[in-house]
């Protein structure tokens, strides 16, 4: 059972960290057309008007880009909580550096009690 709740576990893990990284990519990328847009715009001598519904858009696509990220954090977060109920403890699935036990107040870093009742981002 604690092998199959492990095994598990690890699934969860790996696919959330894709998840995770996924998210960063696409905000890489959103960020860097943000960037060319204006670029392009200025080097061919256009107006400011030229092409600023794209931009508009490009823009709300990396905010929104910015919720799902929230998202995918806000669930990460109940998932330790989860990983806990079920009996595995504080285990550190996957890569990456985890931030460290005691933050300042601004950290998301919560107790358990703390993280169950955080509010959950809403998409919009």
């Amino acid at each position: 059972m604690l092998n199959q709740r492990l095994s598990a576990a690890k699934k969860i893990a790996s696919d959330l960290h894709l998840a995770e990284d996924a998210i960063d990519e696409a905000m890489i990328r959103i960020a860097q057309l943000a960037a060319t847009l204006p670029t392009a715009r200025r080097e061919t001598n256009m107006s400011a008007i030229v092409g600023q519904d794209a931009m508009a858009k490009v823009a709300h696509a990396l905010a929104a880009a910015g919720e799902v990220r929230q998202l995918l954090t806000d669930a990460h977060l109940a998932l330790t909580v989860t990983q806990k109920e079920v009996g595995l403890g504080t285990r550190m699935f996957g890569a990456g550096v985890k931030p460290a036990a005691k933050l300042d107040a601004g950290s998301n870093d919560h107790s358990d009690a703390a993280v169950a009742a955080l509010p959950f981002a809403q998409a919009s």
